[in-house]
């Protein structure tokens, strides 16, 4: 009896402890999820090729100075999602000693670079970069003749394929991202190039020109920064690259495949009703679909369709809502356009779809109206 009683104690002591702790507990789960959105949109570095401007040995640094300097970054679309680019610069150097000046001038693996003197190409030599400037990375070798005028017009222009960048600190997902995270696993709309300055000028002309709307992520270069093109002088930050961190709008995202399986309601009763198709999203808020539904029995109907849905969630583990529109096209037993309203409620690759169509009388059959709710699934 004794050890029961002590027992008995012992729990409700525990019990009044864990009670005081409940608003700790609170507290700190509130802190989590609050604070969680913070991390999600975190800034991380983005990664992306880099360039440098003309580099100068040591022993020659005190006799060269830069006066001017202009960057530019030009993209168009190409394929499997990269961008065609073209980085170029402007440089305008003085000297004080009129000796030959070696230069090197740094760019990423896979660029195609020119580099003229006085808007004369000249022949570098091409080797492996200094290590101090990174990896996958290449070195042009040049020299400043002596003898010539003691100001030279340095111009760079460097082709290159553009790949989207992974920040990889994000986590909310697009809507297609979601919904097929086999097919979809890339947001391919983040694009990143690095560029690092001297400290000297203090300042830099930067312009940034796209075929396709844009919108500039953080470290903010250009403020209020949207459109196609755009030029600002930058204040230099000391040993801070500047960055040209952009996303490129209205790009469509290639979705996956999807399937279904439910019941429907109409004329013939409580029947199956299976489907499959697939989606695509472009812009993201704006998912398009074609699949084919049948109850396996009688009927058979193709649907393209349109969904309106929100293109980002805070985290992947929020559930998503959408309301859309369809033309399905009844093959059999009447082939039959007609009208279709949904709505969709999904987690992640699984959703529940609810659809009403309404068929109009034609060819001696009457009206119909079909009602369904599906489990459906994306890959």
């Amino acid at each position: 009896m004794t050890s029961i009683r002590m027992v008995l104690r012992t729990g409700l002591e525990n019990l009044s402890r864990l009670r005081a702790a409940l608003p700790w507990l609170a507290a700190a789960a509130l802190a989590a999820v609050v604070a969680r959105p913070a991390r999600a949109a975190c800034d991380c570095v983005l990664p992306g090729p880099t360039f440098y401007p003309p580099h100068v040995p040591e022993a020659f640094a005190p006799a060269v100075f830069t006066r001017e300097e202009v960057a530019a970054l030009t993209c168009r679309p190409a394929r499997q999602g990269r961008l065609a680019c073209t980085w170029t610069a402007r440089y305008v150097l003085t000297r004080t000693q009129s000796t030959a000046i070696p230069l090197s001038f740094a760019y990423p693996t896979g660029a195609d670079i020119t580099v003229s003197f006085d808007g004369a190409a000249v022949a570098g030599s091409v080797d492996a970069l200094d290590p101090r400037f990174g990896v996958d990375q290449r070195e042009l070798f040049a020299t400043w003749p002596a003898g010539q005028t003691d100001r030279l017009v340095v111009e760079i222009r460097a082709d290159l394929r553009l790949s989207p960048s992974q920040c990889g600190c994000d986590s909310a997902r697009t809507t297609n991202r979601r919904r097929h995270p086999l097919v979809t696993r890339a947001d391919a709309t983040t694009y990143a190039l690095h560029y690092r300055p001297d400290d000297a000028p203090g300042t830099m002309r930067l312009t940034l020109d796209l075929r396709r709307p844009w919108q500039e992520r953080r470290p903010r270069l250009f403020p209020g920064g949207k459109g196609r093109r755009i030029t600002r002088d930058v204040v230099k930050e000391r040993d801070e690259p500047a960055v040209f961190a952009f996303k490129t709008l209205y790009r469509l995202d290639p979705g996956g495949p999807v399937a279904g399986l439910g019941l429907s309601f109409g004329p013939e009763g409580l029947r199956p009703r299976l489907r499959l198709g697939w989606e695509v999203a472009w812009p993201k808020i704006w998912v398009h679909s074609l699949v084919i539904e049948t109850d396996a029995r009688r009927r058979v109907a193709i649907i393209p369709a349109w969904e309106l849905t929100y293109p980002y969630t805070p985290s992947r583990w929020i559930p998503e809502a959408g309301v859309g529109v369809g033309v399905p096209v009844q093959l059999a037993p009447v082939a039959r356009p007609g009208v279709r309203v949904f709505v969709r409620l999904g987690w992640l690759w699984a959703a529940v779809v609810g659809t009403f169509d309404v068929y109009p009388a034609v060819r001696g059959a009457p009206p119909e109206r079909l009602g369904s709710l599906m489990l459906q699934f994306g890959l």
